[in-house]
């Protein structure tokens, strides 16, 4: 290991404002400074990756952007979010996203072309000199989730809105090719805070999948051409965008270009863009001056025995980075890494699914109360699934993906999607502005309901856009010999098998009933394997006598198949006891984890046009603090009202618990947590 002393860490003044406390609440500043004396170089640990590669065969590759299409109560949550909802009135209600050109007529040179940045409150702090590329995740983001949503939902004025923020991406491409954030001056030559590849990555995922659903030719080449120009710039021959003095979010999260590289390889075969792919996995693990924000560095993964500590958007959306270098390669090196990430990986998971971190992990397994999720995180992780579903085949990963969507993400929304919080915890007793542990009250503006988030980063509610039109993608995947329903929810694959056109579409109002029908329509006669995951947490098919047997997790039924085929099943899905970090026990049936809700009340903190607000949540019933589960208790599943809306749906699980505060059992309901805004989700065990 070499060490490059530092001569001088970034200072950033801003003379014109006064010293103030910044908005990003207590816990933030302690973490993101971590910024150490030297940079260290650890490419002795990385002599490997100039070995002869053996890569391993994916077991699925992804279908094209835009082939599933979301039905039922998802296509209606979808129009509603982008006609009534955060999605589509996001850049009304942070107007920054349409003032901020910032790809364009507004690239960075320095500090002074930073517009104002909403309620964000800066103090001088260094790691601020990162707000120059802040837009640029929103932006970004948002339209990656806007026109995914105006696209998948066939909405004319979103789509006509779709085509003007493709053809302002276009417009603003220098002649060599470069599409970007940054002036000449800035670009490709940080000594700080570096958001180039970070800036790349949000507006490439954008455009590409602009690309897919058009097949607007202009778009792939212009894409390919801006990652010439970065490629050329940042590579082996030429300079380590990872190798700074001082390095703050945007210079990791820069990392994710590798989404972008995959997706090319994808749609052009290309293996230039794989191989870059592993090279900026390579770049990353070779220097390190910032702890805070590179749990997935080689030289920490090989640290069997560490937890991971840093900020959880990063750890969890690196994870498909870790993995994708590991198939690239085939390194054994590669392989004790990827394993111990997993083991890493595990003690972060929460009852719902959710990796915790808002914003660290801090090497704190999670706590259902104790310790929250940020939204940004658990769109990461889900999508970090997604990368290891499709490359391993493993449908435990699927299980995962499922749970997460299904209970954290849904229960950060509210009902009529025009807020989604920042932070929760799966044990969420009040939201309040504050983190509470352990008796304490730390005031963070990322507890409460906001359709900005403006305080502290306008990143999750952008985000909130790329959770069902990327779950869509993962959804349905492919062998060479089939196809496969990776994982269920109203929803219809279009593709072509064997030069045949074909759709199969899941007739179902999953997760809220164990029966799925797979509707088939197609031009001729053709015959595949259908492949359909076995959940982890099913007992089984009520009848599985028409699939030929199951392999590797997966039913498999091998046939000629003819318009108008049609599948039904159902799952067994029981009632579940399991065991949460904390030594409590929570309840599960299929993919849904269910909760004691807790009756509140709403304080209005902030008014926007059309009816958006800022609120917070208060209990007003306390019930809930002196339940107990009770072993031999006998819980009973119940359905009162069968509806395709997830949020009305009426379904509850009753039994008996006992209250420590009555000194008596009484009988609870427990609905799924993905409704409810306070809630209980795990109890301690026992009367004693």
């Amino acid at each position: 290991m070499k060490r490059f002393i530092i001569i001088g860490c970034l200072l950033v003044s801003f003379s014109c404002k006064e010293a103030r406390e910044n908005s990003q609440g207590e816990n933030f500043s302690s973490n993101v400074d971590k910024v150490a004396a030297s940079i260290i170089d650890d490419s002795d640990q990385l002599t490997f990756f100039d070995q002869p590669r053996s890569p391993l065969k994916p077991e699925f590759e992804q279908f094209s952007t835009g082939s599933v299409a979301p039905k039922g109560w998802i296509l209606k949550m979808m129009k509603s979010d982008l006609e009534t909802g955060v999605v589509g009135a996001l850049d009304e209600l942070y107007p920054g996203i349409k003032s901020d050109d910032i790809y364009n007529t507004a690239r960075r040179g320095g500090l002074e072309d930073v517009p104002e940045m909403g309620d964000l409150v800066l103090t001088g702090a260094a790691w601020e000199k990162s707000i120059m590329w802040w837009n640029s995740e929103t932006i970004g983001n948002w339209w990656d989730g806007f026109i995914r949503h105006a696209l998948l939902t066939e909405d004319d004025e979103a789509i006509a809105q779709s085509h003007k923020i493709i053809a302002n991406l276009l417009d603003s491409q220098d002649e060599d090719g470069y599409i970007g954030i940054y002036k000449p001056n800035l670009r490709y030559q940080h000594e700080g805070s570096n958001g180039e590849l970070w800036a790349q990555t949000t507006a490439f995922r954008t455009m590409l999948a602009y690309y897919e659903f058009t097949q607007d030719e202009r778009v792939l080449e212009a894409v390919e051409r801006a990652m010439k120009v970065t490629m050329n710039n940042y590579g082996e021959d030429s300079t380590n965008p990872f190798y700074l003095k001082n390095a703050f979010g945007g210079v990791t999260h820069g990392l994710m270009l590798t989404d972008v590289c995959e997706t090319l390889f994808r749609i052009t075969k290309n293996a230039a863009y794989q191989d870059y792919a592993t090279y900026l996995y390579k770049a990353f693990s070779t220097y390190s001056v910032n702890r805070s924000f590179n749990d997935l560095r080689y030289p920490y993964l090989i640290q069997k025995d560490s937890m991971f500590e840093g900020h959880g958007v990063h750890t969890y959306e690196h994870l498909r980075t870790m993995v994708n270098a590991y198939y690239n390669t085939g390194y054994s090196e590669m392989k004790t890494a990827y394993d111990n990430m997993l083991d890493k990986l595990e003690p972060c998971i929460l009852p719902s699914g959710a990796g915790h971190g808002n914003e660290w992990i801090a090497k704190l397994k999670a706590h259902p109360t104790q310790t929250s999720s940020e939204y940004c995180t658990m769109v990461e992780l889900r999508n970090s699934y997604g990368s290891l579903i499709q490359k391993t085949g493993n449908s435990g990963f699927a299980d995962a993906a499922e749970k997460l969507t299904y209970n954290a993400m849904l229960g950060f929304r509210n009902r009529k999607g025009t807020a989604i919080t920042y932070g929760k915890p799966d044990n969420c007793y009040v939201l309040d502005g504050h983190h509470h542990e352990n008796g304490e009250a730390k005031a963070d503006p990322r507890y409460k309901y906001s359709p900005t988030h403006s305080e502290p980063a306008v990143c999750c509610v952008p985000n909130y856009g790329r959770n069902f039109t990327y779950f869509l993608e993962q959804m349905w995947m492919k062998k060479e010999d089939g196809i496969v329903a990776v994982m269920f929810g109203p929803s219809q694959l279009t593709t072509q098998w064997q030069g045949n056109a074909i759709s199969i579409e899941q007739v179902t109002n999953y997760p809220m009933s164990d029966e799925v029908t797979f509707k088939l329509t197609m031009d001729a006669p053709t015959t595949f394997k259908l492949y359909v995951r076995q959940p982890g947490w099913s007992d089984g098919l009520v009848d599985d006598s028409r699939f030929d047997g199951i392999e590797n997790g997966y039913y498999v039924i091998n046939r000629e198949w003819k318009d108008g085929d049609q599948l039904t099943i159902n799952f067994k899905n029981s009632i579940k006891i399991n065991s949460a970090l904390n030594d409590e026990v929570y309840i599960q049936k299929g993919p849904l984890v269910y909760a004691f809700e807790i009756p509140h009340k709403e304080e209005s903190i902030k008014d926007y046009e059309n009816g958006f607000r800022d609120y917070y949540c208060f209990p007003t019933d306390k019930s809930f603090e002196g339940l107990k589960f009770i072993d031999d208790s006998e819980f009973n599943f119940n359905v009162s009202n069968e509806t395709p809306s997830f949020y009305n749906s009426e379904m509850y699980i009753q039994g008996e618990m006992y209250d420590t505060a009555r000194n008596r059992d009484v009988t609870v309901r427990l609905i799924p947590m993905g409704k409810t805004v306070l809630r209980r989700v795990t109890f301690p065990k026992n009367k004693s």
